[in-house]
């Protein structure tokens, strides 16, 4: 009888980690000009992230939403590698966060102050 392997507890705080940068990757493209489907690729892996969160977090689901929500999120971890490739500048990204944070009152030509 094969020995069953239980499903490490799920990440919550670091997929919306990874949602919230997402989000941002979507802000800079959206902000950058990038086309319709750019942005909707952008979104689809969002969207798959949230999903993952829903799926975790569903009392009902139990052990098999657990093990469903990590498959979603390690099919997402590898499209979110596809978003940006290392030569992307991170300014962009923050910049486009900080904006959504601050709404109108952070302008987005400012830049981050180097601590």
């Amino acid at each position: 009888m094969p020995i069953p392997v239980s499903t490490p507890p799920f990440p919550f705080d670091a997929v919306r980690d990874l949602l919230g940068v997402v989000r941002a990757i979507y802000a800079a493209a959206k902000d950058g000009g990038a086309s319709r489907e750019d942005l909707a690729r952008i979104a689809r892996v969002g969207k798959e992230l949230s999903r993952a969160l829903d799926l975790a977090g569903a009392p009902q689901q139990g052990a098999s939403g657990q093990a469903a929500a990590w498959r979603v999120t390690d099919k997402a971890m590898l499209q979110v590698n596809d978003l940006v490739d290392p030569l992307t500048p991170a300014a962009p990204l923050l910049l486009a966060a900080r904006s959504r944070v601050a709404g109108s009152r952070l302008s987005m030509r400012s830049k981050p102050q180097a601590r």
